[in-house]
């Protein structure tokens, strides 16, 4: 892979947001996505009434404004909108999915960040943007016997 502008991190809401406005600038960028999917939280949390907390006009970018179903949308209507924004403004191709960041380092002598992915793969770029959200690895209680429960469990992350 050439080298790049920038090299983000995560295709949810930020990392979208991101590459949207930097290729609008000229400059390059890859959104570099561990999952096959963009839409970070709203592809990971799928349970029965997952939804926006907010107005839903108050969850999306000024420069890609939609009507939405519900004043509170759902997790589909969210990550749809994603799905829709990645596709309006033809971000899919600059998207490596199946990527996932195990390190990046500074190189000082080329002034270059190294990006390591899990499979040995590298990218180069100036710079380095991590949106990477924060609800996508589960934290379980410590609730003494859960490991040995038998019944129904689930996580929202998961």
């Amino acid at each position: 892979m050439p080298d790049l502008d920038v090299a983000i991190v995560g295709a949810g809401f930020g990392g979208l947001g991101m590459a949207t406005r930097l290729r609008r600038s000229g400059l390059s960028c890859t959104i570099l996505e561990k999952a096959a999917g963009v839409g970070g939280t709203w592809r990971e949390n799928t349970y029965p009434g997952a939804g926006c907390d907010v107005p839903s006009h108050l969850y999306s970018f000024s420069f890609h404004q939609r009507s939405w179903p519900r004043r509170y949308s759902g997790q589909a209507d969210i990550l749809r909108y994603l799905e829709d924004l990645t596709d309006a403004y033809g971000l899919r191709p600059g998207i490596r999915f199946g990527a996932e960041v195990v390190s990046a380092s500074f190189e000082e002598g080329s002034r270059r960040w190294r990006v390591a992915l899990a499979g040995g793969d590298e990218v180069t770029a100036r710079a380095v943007v991590s949106s990477v959200g924060q609800l996508n690895r589960p934290v379980l209680p410590d609730i003494s016997g859960r490991e040995r429960f038998r019944g129904p469990a689930w996580h929202s992350a998961r």
